[in-house]
């Protein structure tokens, strides 16, 4: 039977390719030569205050990963050295022979080592500097002709820390000739959903009898077929089975996975899952000039799977870690275990980040998750260089064939944020016709983005408030427009990043990322406070969201206030905002924030989860937004001046395939320990996955009416379907509300892009 065998590392560094080397130390594999140094040196940790500047100087050095290959196998067994993921240009180099030599994280590198029995044999790997477009400034930039993730070099919610080493599994595999290995596996369904086609293709060593199997979810063979598989490179095995049980996201039906196995003398397999995905144009979205259109219509984003229209509703997933090599199975548990308990069923994962490893996937799939897939282009003009594309393809075609089996993977997607000023990107751009080839070739029944955002599409806005940029940019922040009011004037259909922003609970940022004395100068000239993201990461006043705080409140009284202030915020908007979007259905039928997770302690952001898995406040407020069914406040604003009008309009969300018959609700205003009933009526029928509106009523806000206050949607018989909604009151009489037009209040991008 195989085996695998492990070695001891040690790595080095130099800054020369083959010049003199210092620092040799124990080396951890799977791992990062930024945590072997810190281990080695006694480096503080790197999470903490500004310690991620101590490894600077490790961009520009060459690391020498050595090791002794030792083993035995017999004349009827040969051996295979596996590198799953090396990051990210690298030579490798057996007994002084150069074996292999390329760039890329994400293709596994594998060369046959069996002449090396019984010798021990010197192996060293040659980990190159981290590839720069150019030596200054150090930005994101810095990555647009590589293909490594530019979120490393420094983004709004990433430190700069760029990762290096070998940062997956390295290993010898021993094991029998005759045996399959290397598996890759492809289906289609028929149109009608009533058979599947599998084909399964290995790598062969030796001569042998090989089964091929498709395992059905109750453990049954579905199909199978075996012959004998002559000594040659691959071996290609087609599987058919009919009417297959298909795979739904969760909340629309089951998740059955099946097995592909293949079985000589030795045995490999991968689970499988068979559902058709569409991108389909959004009901009401067409749009046509003069009859027929001349230019681009709003495009496709509804999921349609199996036929069945889904209503996406998620967030943006990014880097659990700094260091992929940290990811372990139970962190990617933990996270994705609190997407299901807030009701989401997408993940959208961003590109500029680390593809994850197999057990994301897994659990996604088995879960129900969908998973819009990105790869790894952001926010740079990335080129149309022979070098740079070829990488790009042979990464792509990697990651497609290893992740085309999940059934979760709802469609592809070129990058975040490709068609604008700061990447200049078109669809004719060879990087995205390259994708867009990868993924028609290995992956023809799964959709394809250019990118995010595309014509009908929104990103942003990241904060609650928008204020004229020459306003906020002096710290002025009595004209503002809330977010809400944009959402209800657009005609999106999806909004695939949009955020509320607050800074982190004081506790967390206290155990995390700074002492009390840094905490009580909260202030954009604290490097900690700016460097962890409070201030200056997208404009002058974010993440923190001072303009935000003075804008609903009239102001703050401490550092303490301020923090729990905008928690209490970003509670309140981001229930708001994912039901306002869910009651544009089916105009517009995704709704996913930015962004669900942080690779290491943010003082403030947009985030539901905090590194490295501590659920935020907020994220109970999602869950109730993301019910199936719940009854749902549309209103104007979410911050009320004295004499204003309440004016609110009752909804019945229903994301469910059942129908919901009529309900009697009742309306009251929360004030404290009062409860003051302001209406009563009857919802009508709500037919299954269908939104409905119920009622309105108007409540004047009086001068006794606290600075914080709620509205309760009450229905005795299916009290899981109530609703609170929280308000401010703002009593500070320094507070101008502003005329400003609509237009006055676009947002400019042009700090967070320097």
């Amino acid at each position: 039977m195989m085996k695998k065998l492990y070695f001891d590392w040690t790595v080095s560094h130099s800054n020369t390719i083959d010049g003199p080397e210092t620092d040799e130390i124990p080396a951890t594999v799977p791992g990062a030569v930024q945590l072997d140094y810190a281990k080695a040196m006694n480096y503080k940790p790197y999470y903490y205050g500004l310690n991620f500047k101590q490894f600077d100087w490790m961009e520009d050095e060459y690391f020498i990963y050595r090791t002794t290959l030792d083993f035995r196998c017999s004349s009827y067994e040969c051996a295979v050295l596996y590198f799953e993921g090396i990051d990210y240009r690298y030579r490798i180099e057996i007994d002084g022979k150069v074996y292999a030599e390329s760039e890329g994280a994400f293709t596994p590198v594998s060369i046959d080592v069996t002449q090396f029995s019984g010798r021990k044999v010197p192996l060293r790997v040659t980990v190159f500097p981290i590839p720069k477009l150019f030596p200054s400034p150090r930005n994101r930039s810095q990555a647009a002709a590589c293909c490594k993730p530019a979120s490393s070099y420094g983004w709004d919610w990433h430190p700069r820390l760029v990762p290096s080493g070998i940062w997956a599994e390295a290993f010898v595999r021993v094991f029998p000739l005759g045996s399959p290995s290397d598996l890759e596996v492809s289906y289609i369904l028929s149109e009608k959903y009533d058979k599947v086609t599998v084909t399964a293709t290995v790598k062969v060593y030796g001569v042998g009898m090989f089964t091929a199997s498709l395992i059905s979810p109750d453990g049954e063979t579905a199909a199978a077929l075996s012959r004998e598989v002559g000594e040659h490179e691959t071996e290609t095995f087609v599987l058919e089975t009919a009417n297959p049980s298909l795979w739904y996201p969760r909340g629309y039906g089951q998740q059955p996975l099946y097995t592909v196995r293949i079985s000589g003398n030795d045995t490999v397999e991968r689970r499988i899952g068979f559902r058709r995905s569409r991108l389909v144009r959004n009901k009401g979205s067409e749009k046509f000039e003069a009859n027929f259109p001349k230019g681009p219509m709003p495009s496709p984003m509804c999921l349609e799977i199996n036929g069945k229209r889904v209503f996406a509703k998620g967030s943006n997933w990014v880097n659990a870690e700094i260091f992929p090599c940290l990811v372990t199975d139970k962190r990617y548990d933990s996270l994705i275990d609190l997407a299901v308990s807030a009701n989401m069923n997408i993940f959208r994962l961003w590109g500029g980040q680390y593809i994850n490893r197999e057990h994301f996937y897994e659990r996604c799939d088995e879960l129900g998750i969908m998973v819009w897939q990105e790869f790894m282009l952001s926010c740079n003009r990335h080129p149309d260089s022979d070098h740079y594309l070829s990488v790009l393809e042979k990464e792509a075609e990697s990651i497609v064939k290893r992740l085309r089996t999940h059934p979760c993977i709802a469609f592809w997607c070129g990058g975040n944020e490709l068609f604008n000023s700061w990447s200049g990107l078109t669809e004719q751009s060879h990087a995205l016709r390259l994708l867009n080839s990868v993924c028609y070739r290995l992956d023809r029944y799964t959709p394809f983005n250019m990118t995010s955002p595309v014509y009908g599409v929104t990103h942003g806005s990241y904060v609650k408030v928008t204020f004229p940029d020459d306003q906020r940019r002096n710290g002025i922040y009595t004209n503002g427009e809330e977010f809400i009011k944009a959402v209800k004037r657009t005609e999106s259909t999806a909004f695939t990043e949009f955020g509320c922003n607050a800074a982190s609970p004081k506790e967390y940022i206290l155990k995390y990322i700074m002492d009390e004395n840094n905490y009580l100068d909260c202030n954009d000239k604290n490097e900690i406070w700016t460097s962890h993201h409070a201030f200056k990461a997208w404009n002058e006043s974010c993440w923190l969201g001072v303009g935000e705080v003075v804008y609903f409140f009239g102001g703050y009284d401490s550092v303490d206030d301020l923090v729990e202030k905008s928690i209490f915020l970003q509670n309140l908007c981001y229930k708001s905002m994912f039901e306002e979007m869910r009651r544009k259905a089916p105009l517009c039928m995704m709704a996913i924030n930015w962004d669900f997770n942080e690779p290491w302690p943010c003082a403030a952001g947009n985030s539901l989860v905090n590194w490295p898995a501590e659920p935020k406040p907020c994220l109970d407020s999602v869950r109730q937004a993301l019910r199936p069914t719940l009854l749902s406040l549309s209103t104007e604003q979410n911050r009320y001046l004295t004499g204003e009008k309440l004016k609110g309009t009752v909804w019945v969300l229903n994301d469910s395939e059942k129908e919901i018959p009529p309900l009697d609700v009742s309306v009251y205003l929360i004030t404290g320990d009062s409860k003051k009933l302001i209406s009563q009526f009857r919802t009508p029928v709500s037919p299954a996955g269908e939104n409905s509106v119920s009622g309105t009523f108007e409540s004047e806000i009086e001068k006794d009416i606290p600075e914080r206050f709620s509205v309760q949607l009450v229905c005795d018989s299916c009290p899981e379907y109530n609703s609170e909604y929280c308000f401010v009151h703002n009593l500070k009489e320094t507070y101008l509300p502003g005329k400003k037009s609509a237009a006055s209040f676009k947002e400019d991008f042009s700090d967070f892009l320097r």
